[in-house]
């Protein structure tokens, strides 16, 4: 199953890289990737009692059948059921664990910035650091181009009114959240869609498809399903529909995509991100030991809160998956930028500081293994040499300058 996600990786890498991609995520997933009692549609089935034709009805119909016979058509006692069974995935232990796996690797690939699930579990959204999760027609006013965005065509548990489960919520979801639905197919029109967390034999799941592509037809652009457990007949009903299935787990392909974007230098490695830890670590050990009471040392402690303010946006950044290669380079030109306005404007203190994020970036763009030189090197030329005129050989100070007696030496407020 390794090379056959191997091989969708680089059929899609292009597009994936250009952010042309989205990943739509079901419960196999998220909640039903653990299936402990078989997952809810089992702990729904057994509540019910059920004993009708046919045995194993779609979801939405065995959820209409429990709101009918138990609780007299209304919704209240399957939402409860629905919390009950969701709160466990949502704290400590092992179920949280696997439930969050695949969305927490998702969330480390920053090319995958549209995200669409029918899952009423809020893991995703929080996995990918998304605020305001789209739900319903009102949320489309806080979409953002510029941001990752969750869209929940199905609802969320945190808004319980908002759940789509039984037959008669399927029909009229359409028409309750319709712009959602516009939205969905205006994404099916432009972007290549990956399925992961649904099984393809699920009736449900035909008439989800069949009702968002019925506008596009044949138009609507191949999409894949990574289905693991598939069998031939069902591979050729779904590319008459415009999906091909493969044969592959989602935790597979995500892991195949990830280590081919750390190879080709789109996103750093987890071994290099511990290594700029541990930089980050030995910085803030040394920072609190410098003595700032001179210019040297003032600006190397300076130099020192820039370099570990950008070791801190770095790292957060390549954990959450929120900044592309491309948006790194674009930030070490930007800040190259401003060290060169500081020299002009004689500022050693906002030379120093922004030097230290500078250096950072250079280092992470160019994947340096070597120490992130900690103290501003009395040697170094360039940005620097403003600073260094005026320390000694040995890098300590021709006279001894707090950072105030500095500020009002040259009528300025340090930064």
């Amino acid at each position: 199953m390794r090379d056959i996600a191997g091989s969708l990786v680089a059929r899609l890498r292009s597009d994936i890289i250009g952010q042309s991609c989205v990943v739509f995520v079901g419960a196999g997933s998220t909640t039903e990737r653990y299936f402990r009692d078989g997952g809810f549609y089992a702990r729904i089935k057994k509540e019910a009692a059920y004993s009708a034709d046919p045995p194993d009805p779609s979801f939405p119909k065995l959820m209409q059948y429990f709101c009918d016979q138990v609780d007299g058509g209304r919704h209240n006692r399957l939402i409860r059921e629905a919390i009950s069974y969701i709160e466990d995935f949502c704290s400590p232990g092992e179920p949280n664990r696997v439930a969050r796996s695949a969305a927490s690797s998702l969330a480390t690939i920053p090319y995958f910035n549209r995200i669409v699930t029918t899952n009423w579990d809020p893991i995703l959204e929080r996995e990918m650091d998304v605020l305001v999760p789209i739900v319903e027609d009102r949320d489309l006013a806080f979409w953002d181009d510029k941001k990752r965005q969750v869209l929940k065509i199905h609802g969320c548990i945190t808004r319980p009114y908002s759940i789509v489960a039984t037959q008669s919520d399927y029909d009229a979801c359409l028409s309750k959240n319709p712009l959602i639905f516009n939205k969905l197919r205006d994404l099916m029109a432009t972007k290549t869609f990956i399925f992961i967390g649904y099984s393809m034999r699920d009736e449900d799941f035909r008439s989800i498809w069949e009702a968002i592509t019925g506008v596009l037809g044949h138009f609507t652009k191949l999409a894949y399903a990574i289905d693991p457990k598939f069998k031939p007949e069902t591979a050729a009903y779904w590319r008459e529909r415009g999906i091909e299935l493969v044969q592959s787990y989602d935790s597979t392909f995500l892991g195949k995509l990830r280590e081919s974007l750390e190879q080709d230098g789109f996103i750093p490695s987890k071994a290099y991100l511990g290594f700029l830890d541990r930089q980050d670590t030995g910085i803030r050990r040394l920072h609190g030991k410098l003595d700032q009471n001179t210019n040297g040392g003032m600006a190397s402690a300076m130099y020192q809160d820039g370099l570990m303010h950008e070791l801190e946006g770095v790292l957060s950044s390549a954990y959450m998956g929120t900044k592309r290669k491309e948006d790194f380079e674009q930030d070490l030109n930007w800040t190259a930028g401003i060290v060169k306005k500081a020299i002009e404007a004689d500022n050693f203190i906002e030379v120093a500081y922004w030097t230290g994020r500078c250096v950072v970036l250079e280092w992470l763009c160019a994947r340096k293994t070597s120490q992130i030189p900690p103290l501003l090197p009395p040697s170094k030329n360039g940005p620097l040499s403003s600073i260094h005129q005026r320390l000694r050989p040995d890098g300590t100070a021709h006279r001894r300058v707090g950072p105030l007696a500095w500020a009002k030496e040259r009528g300025r407020t340090p930064a």
